[in-house]
């Protein structure tokens, strides 16, 4: 089952760069800010910018996530008939 190794192996490869992503947007002035109002809207700061890009990149690599695993989930599906 090569094709289900690969895409096993890829999922487990955006999941890591999910997390490392993750981690920079915890460490970041706009999660804290966030944090300590939920409710409320931050105020727009120059950083935002690329906290939206790493926002943006976390959120594709979710979907990719979901992709890959919808495909393994087929594969486990077609292999079990």
């Amino acid at each position: 089952m090569k094709d289900l190794t690969e895409i096993s192996e890829k999922i487990k490869t955006l999941k890591v760069a999910r997390d490392i992503l993750h981690q920079e947007y915890k460490q970041s002035e706009f999660h804290k800010k966030k944090e300590e109002h939920p409710h409320s809207p931050a105020p727009p700061s120059p950083e935002d910018k690329e906290i939206y890009k790493l926002l943006t990149a976390i959120q594709q690599l979710e979907s990719y996530v979901k992709k890959f695993q919808d495909e393994q989930f087929a594969l486990l599906k077609k292999h079990d008939e």
